[in-house]
This record gives C-alpha cells, sequence and structure tokens, in this order.
C-alpha cells in the first residue's frame, strides 16, 4: 500500500512543477488574474498550494521544510516558489513511504485543536493540491489559455509507462 501511496505524491510533485513551469513565463496581469469560485489570482492559487503543503509537512513531521513559502508574506518569485514545492513534495513522497497507521496529528480547527489520523492529513494533502491546480487550471482556461494536462494520465504518459498492448 506505501508504494500506492507514494506514487500518488510522486504525481502531485510532478503537477505542482508543471503548473509552475506553465505559469512561468505569465505577465503580471495574467498572474493577478482570479476568477469567482477560487481560492484568489492564479499567484495566490500557486502560493497557497505550496504552503499549505509545508503545513501538511510540518504537521506530519514536526518540522518544516526548508524553505518555507507563507501566502502572506509577498511573491517569493517563480524559483524560490519552485524550490519551496520541491522540499514539501519530497517530504510528502517520504511521508507517504512511513508507516503512518496508528499516528495522530493535532490540527488547528475553528479555534480549537482536534487530533486526526495521520493518514487523514496526508490523503487531505493530495486532495488538496488537486483540487486547487484544478482551479488554477480554469484560471488559465479563463485567460484564454491552454493549461497544461495534469492528471495521472498525463504523468503516466510523461514516465512512458504507456506501452503498446
Amino acid at each position: 500500500m506505501g508504494e500506492v501511496l507514494r506514487y500518488f505524491f510522486l504525481h502531485n510533485l510532478w503537477a505542482n512543477l508543471r503548473l509552475m513551469e506553465a505559469c512561468q513565463g505569465l505577465s503580471d496581469a495574467q498572474l493577478d488574474y482570479s476568477v469567482p469560485g477560487t481560492v484568489g489570482s492564479l499567484r495566490q492559487v500557486l502560493l497557497h498550494v505550496v504552503a499549505a503543503e509545508g503545513r501538511y509537512v510540518t504537521g506530519l513531521r514536526g518540522s518544516p521544510p526548508e524553505p518555507v513559502v507563507d501566502e502572506r508574506m509577498p511573491w517569493p518569485g517563480f524559483g524560490r516558489l519552485r524550490e519551496a514545492a520541491m522540499a514539501t513534495g519530497e517530504a510528502l513522497v517520504a511521508l507517504a513511504s512511513e508507516e503512518l497507521a496508528g499516528r495522530h496529528v493535532e490540527r488547528p480547527l475553528g479555534g480549537r485543536t482536534v487530533r486526526v489520523p495521520a493518514t487523514t492529513v496526508l490523503v487531505q494533502a493530495y486532495q488538496h493540491g488537486a483540487d486547487h491546480r484544478s482551479q488554477a487550471q480554469t484560471i488559465l482556461t479563463q485567460l484564454g489559455l491552454e493549461p497544461p494536462a495534469l492528471d495521472v494520465w498525463a504523468y503516466a504518459r510523461a514516465l512512458g509507462q504507456f506501452l503498446e498492448a
């Protein structure tokens, strides 16, 4: 089972980096564009995905990945964002390989602290990234741009996993 979960997070890292690569050459106006139903502008979505992953990693292992990015700080630029995405992505891959069954994590929720299974936090990290990458794809589409394919089929093709039958 650990290998399957690890594959999820290898895909997650690949998709985050692919999305950043697709957005890197955009203008400031395009990066600051937002549409209703998203967490904010394209720039804010990218930063939110990586910053949230850092918080998930911190909660799961007790220490933040370096470098840390935070939505409350100024835009770090694509170089630093990519470094942070690599750090959080690799940490999530490593955590997915660990035996988390039976472990619990304390998380803030609505002004209180709750204990949840570590596996719940890990799966939430994956779902959260997929949700917000989809929002970024919607923003790109609304800008009249072709968003990158970020689904698992595209990942498998990129890895050369599609073989003739």
